[in-house]
């Protein structure tokens, strides 16, 4: 599945989110990569490869990356465990159109 990962979310009010570093907007690629490295306790070794291959995959620069589903899946667990409802309700729109 292609994942066009440079799609911008917007606040409550619908405005650009500021990124880290002061990049002017946060992007889906933002949240994902955030979401895909952060560690979750449970998380066993072979779930840790598959989240630095999701992570690989989405570093390179690519303004689209394809996922298989089982990626897509393991994406759309961490975004939900990570991120609040605004970030993730976009996020899940966007991955899953």
């Amino acid at each position: 599945m292609k994942l066009k990962i440079n799609q911008e979310l917007k606040d409550a009010e619908g405005k650009s989110i500021i990124a880290a570093e002061g990049r002017p907007k946060l992007l889906l690629k933002d949240v994902c990569i955030t979401s895909i490295l952060s560690p979750i306790k449970d998380d066993d070794e072979k779930t840790k490869f598959n989240k630095y291959e999701i992570f690989k995959k989405l570093r390179d620069g690519k303004t689209e990356v394809e996922l298989t589903v089982e990626e897509i899946a393991l994406l759309k667990k961490c975004i939900a465990f990570f991120q609040p409802q605004l970030i993730m309700g976009q996020c899940f729109e966007m991955i899953e159109k």
